[in-house]
């Protein structure tokens, strides 16, 4: 009876510890040449920053060791020194390992116990050293060369070789440790396989029919390496840099060209809710401090679909607060929407509906006189409307203030002959509609009040208005 008993107990033991994920923490011991009693830190990549994660003080033989009673998060991790020289170490199923070096040559005299996978990622380092040496050799001795034809073709072709030989060792390097970290961190760097287009020779146009097909290729192939339920990833810098260039350079910076591919990509990332949270909060970031016009409407997109609608939980009821305030100001004024009609008094004691002004372009600006660079931008707008308005163009100006002698004294005196309107009242909601938070503030619209171009500088609408008129 007893026997059974303690064989129940520890069948019990063994499933309670299965069930609840035990932790043994983690160790790794350190051994500097070249340190003694002086503090070292070990951080860790997210995004594009870094974080502490633990300090120790090496003592006088330049020992020590950072330990935990609860396991690390997986990732790429950083040893630091005072001097902020480091050294990278892979965190992943092995936590209890050691690490030697010399400050002499850290990478050259550093080795690893009890972690072949560091081992394997140290091997790694060196080789990826060693090609970035070699490449910045040959890009040097290319520009050396860069009058010389036949050298920039043969050194062109020794940098295409160097590069065949990377990749030829990423794959290699993946294949022979599958289902380890390093394999996700090594295979999520390497660029999809280009193929070759079959465009007939007699094809017109066949440069720009091969541009859109690689723009198409890259576009559709460019995460197939990612494995994005690999939550690891998000402590290494290659997630955030393959999110930066794919929505900041390989995408058509365009909203109807990033508006669907951040759909697919948050689908895909799904089945990790930290990754979920983490390429959500980047796409709402990346494209909130865009500063291209139009992409707003991608982050309108991202906030209406992602966070208004719930889905960040993890918000709480302030920002969330704020966020809606912010995309309610910025969703009427959309480029490509129709602009808000605005009905104020004028100048001369009319009453003008912006809707009705019978021009092929009206800019809409909104200014004070005492706001310094107003007192820049108003006579380059009387420049602009002086040589265009023969040609289709009206400018609607709204005074956002409420001194209306010196709105009108500023008006006569630089005799500003287009609309001049004002709503001492904001009776039309003018700030809320069209986001005037500061002036001065340029909108462009067409004939039918379309919203072309805003937040525009006069420069800038000019050359826009010598191709449009």
């Amino acid at each position: 009876m007893n026997k059974l008993i303690k064989t129940f107990l520890t069948i019990l033991i063994v499933l309670v510890f299965s069930f609840t994920g035990f932790s043994q923490g983690y160790k790794i011991d350190l051994k500097i040449e070249g340190l003694k009693d002086t503090s070292v830190y070990i951080a860790y990549h997210f995004g594009d920053k870094k974080f502490i994660q633990d300090t120790i003080t090496l003592d006088n033989k330049g020992i020590g060791a950072f330990q935990g009673d609860k396991d690390l998060p997986g990732g790429v991790y950083l040893v630091v020194f005072p001097n902020m020289k480091f050294f990278e170490v892979l965190v992943s199923d092995d936590q209890y390992f050691s690490c030697e070096t010399d400050t002499a040559d850290l990478i050259g005299k550093l080795k690893f116990k009890g972690s072949k996978e560091n081992d394997v990622f140290l091997d790694y380092q060196r080789f990826m050293i060693q090609q970035q040496k070699l490449s910045q050799e040959l890009r040097k001795r290319r520009n050396d060369f860069k009058e010389m034809p036949d050298s920039v073709e043969y050194f062109d072709q020794q940098l295409k070789d160097q590069d065949k030989k990377v990749k030829s060792y990423w794959n290699e390097l993946v294949n022979k440790h599958p289902n380890t970290f390093l394999a996700n961190l090594v295979r999520s760097m390497i660029p999809p396989e280009m193929q070759e287009f079959e465009i007939p020779e007699n094809t017109e146009n066949k440069d720009s029919l091969k541009w859109v097909l690689t723009y198409q290729f890259n576009r559709d192939h460019f995460f197939d390496h990612i494995e994005f339920s690999d939550e690891r990833l998000l402590r290494t810098p290659v997630l955030r840099t393959k999110l930066d260039r794919y929505f900041n350079r390989v995408l058509l910076q365009i909203p109807d060209s990033i508006i669907p591919q951040v759909h697919d990509i948050v689908e895909k990332v799904r089945g990790n809710d930290k990754v979920f949270q983490y390429v959500i909060v980047f796409l709402l970031n990346n494209f909130q401090k865009s500063n291209i016009m139009g992409l707003d409407e991608v982050y309108v997109y991202i906030a209406e679909k992602y966070y208004l609608s719930g889905e960040a939980s993890w918000i709480d009821s302030t920002f969330m607060e704020k966020l809606g305030d912010r995309i309610g100001k910025i969703k009427h004024n959309l480029i490509g929407r129709v602009g808000k009609d605005l009905t104020m008094e004028t100048s001369t004691g009319e009453w003008v509906s912006l809707h009705q002004v019978n021009a092929k372009y009206t800019i809409l600006y909104f200014w004070e006189p005492d706001c310094g660079f107003c007192k820049k931008t108003t006579p380059q707008l009387n420049e602009i409307y002086k040589k265009n308005k023969d040609k289709g163009l009206e400018i609607f100006a709204v005074y956002t203030q409420g001194n209306k002698q010196e709105w009108l004294d500023y008006v006569n005196e630089n005799v500003l002959d287009w609309i001049n309107a004002y709503d001492p009242n904001q009776a039309t909601y003018f700030r809320y509609y069209y986001d005037v938070f500061s002036t001065p503030v340029i909108y462009l619209l067409d004939k039918d009040k379309v919203i072309v171009a805003k937040r525009i500088s006069a420069e800038s609408l000019g050359k826009m208005l010598e191709k449009l008129l």
